[in-house]
């Protein structure tokens, strides 16, 4: 920018050069003539002032353009940022709310008689049994038994656990009972004491009576149903599973 005042000072010294040489030159007579050349370089000097004066506009004009651009674009990445931000705090929120949502029991870490781990919050969209037991209790087998066939008619549109509530047993003692009678179908597990403690306090002092066969469903959207007790049959258990029977 601070070159065009310094042009428009040195046509000036330009025009000023001129009319003195044309005026020493021609005399009287050629005033016309001088008056003539003048006044080109005059217009000339005008025109070129006129272009200098365009092209900074110009350039002005572009800088403008630019700067506006550069602004809008800064705008909308920080309009963008700001939306991701407030997407991932409202999506830490959403888990850090259902996660306070879910009780203690089924939010616990279960390690099956095979070493897998699992919970019981693990298994939304599908409906799940979950039954208490002992390997000494007779009940427990025959209700065992029967459960197993809803579970082979539910397939995997459902999930059918066994929990012992013998804290202190072998999970391979587990694995070979249920083996030993057959309960394929079923996936076992011993509870930990942490576990069985917060089962009770979720569900009352009856869950860890085994003689009882207690056990309650999990609809698929993750809530449980009241705990039940006595001898369930297989057709009552597959409907209860979402099984026609």
């Amino acid at each position: 920018m601070t070159s065009f005042p310094t042009s428009r000072r040195l046509t000036g010294a330009l025009v000023v050069g001129l009319l003195s040489l044309a005026a020493a030159g021609c005399g009287s007579d050629g005033d016309s003539t001088a008056s003539a050349t003048v006044d080109s370089v005059v217009e000339d000097s005008m025109a070129d002032e006129m272009t200098e004066d365009s092209m900074a506009e110009e350039a002005m004009s572009e800088e403008s353009m630019a700067d506006e651009a550069m602004s809008e674009d800064s705008m909308a990445e920080e309009a963008m940022s700001e939306d991701s931000m407030v997407d991932e705090m409202t999506e830490d929120s959403m888990a850090e709310e259902a996660m306070a949502d879910v009780p203690a029991w089924q939010a616990l870490a279960i390690t099956d008689v095979d070493g897998a781990t699992f919970t019981l919050d693990d298994f939304h969209g599908r409906p799940v049994l979950v039954e208490t037991f002992a390997t000494w209790c007779p009940n427990c087998r025959s209700q065992l038994a029967d459960t197993n066939t809803a579970a082979a008619e539910a397939g995997d549109a459902a999930v059918v656990v066994a929990l012992s509530v013998e804290t202190d047993i072998d999970p391979a003692d587990v694995k070979r009972y249920a083996a030993d009678n057959g309960f394929s179908n079923i996936r076992f597990a011993v509870v930990s004491p942490e576990l069985l403690a917060a089962l009770v306090d979720g569900f009352g002092q009856t869950i860890a009576n085994p003689p009882s066969t207690p056990k309650f469903l999990i609809d698929p959207m993750g809530q449980a149903g009241e705990l039940s007790t006595g001898s369930e049959s297989a057709e009552t258990l597959a409907m209860q599973l979402g099984v026609s029977g």
